[in-house]
């Protein structure tokens, strides 16, 4: 990729947790480029969703580099980190825990046009019922609670909150994990639908290698802290070298093979029992 179409460069990022024996994230480099799909992938704790969250800095790093937009995210604080930190949006896994349950959903997805100061006080609602159709929700749920939606809607309110900032990158922390298949497939498509329309890049974290197929060119495998491999998803995924992938490969769930078919079968007339008069 060139250097101009890099979006977010990691380079060196270290954390590791005061007592703990070994660190969560250890000398993680990659860069992801303009509109590019990337799946970061790992079996729980390997440190995926902690390296999504320092990205975003919601924690902070022991040591490392970010640049996001040419820009050196830890350098800034304040409004400066506030402004640039609105193109770069996580979306969590659990959308019911990251919305407040006692305020209705359309005021949420209002709130980061009202923080950034991206749309004036009175157009706010039509631009809340733009985003709610723009992830295919009848603007009229703007009114009802997080309880009062489904998962999916609630997973699709979060993704209308992260749109609201126009983004350039998603970051996307196991977003259709508690979803079951048909819904998670909306939501896959969903999301792709809206990188293409909206030029989005995203890093998709999850350990489900069958929505890393479906929705990433490039994979990044993560065990004990590090990245272990990575390269093209197909070609990864089809001959993988390192033991995490592998073991992430052998795991994946699979559906039986069909039955042989028999073929034609003769037919054999059913027996009759004689009519007792």
């Amino acid at each position: 990729m060139s250097e101009a179409s890099l979006l977010l460069e990691v380079e060196g990022l270290a954390k590791r947790w005061p007592g703990a024996a070994a660190a969560a994230v250890s000398d993680v480099s990659f860069a992801l480029a303009e509109g590019e799909r990337v799946a970061l992938v790992g079996a729980s704790g390997s440190g995926k969703t902690t390296l999504a969250r320092l990205i975003v800095r919601l924690i902070e790093p022991d040591r490392g580099a970010i640049r996001f937009a040419g820009r050196d995210l830890l350098a800034l604080s304040g409004e400066r980190l506030r402004r640039l930190r609105a193109g770069l949006q996580l979306v969590f896994q659990d959308p019911l825990a990251a919305l407040d349950p006692r305020r209705r959903v359309g005021r949420q997805v209002a709130d980061p046009l009202r923080v950034h100061g991206l749309v004036p006080r009175a157009d706010r609602p039509a631009a809340v019922a733009a985003l709610f159709d723009r992830v295919g929700l009848d603007p009229a749920l703007a009114e009802r609670f997080p309880h009062e939606l489904s998962g999916g809607q609630r997973q699709r309110v979060a993704i209308a909150r992260a749109l609201a900032c126009r983004p350039l990158l998603l970051l996307l922390d196991e977003p259709v994990a508690q979803l079951d298949v048909s819904v998670k497939v909306q939501i896959l498509n969903l999301l792709d639908r809206l990188r293409r329309e909206e030029g989005l890049a995203w890093l998709l974290i999850t350990h489900d290698l069958g929505a890393a197929r479906a929705a990433s060119d490039r994979i990044l495998v993560m065990a004990e802290g590090r990245i272990v491999e990575e390269g093209p998803t197909a070609a990864v995924l089809a001959a993988p070298r390192a033991a995490a992938t592998r073991a992430l490969v052998a795991a994946e769930p699979r559906l039986p093979p069909p039955e042989p078919d028999p073929g034609p079968q003769p037919f054999t007339a059913p027996s009759v029992s004689p009519r007792t008069m």
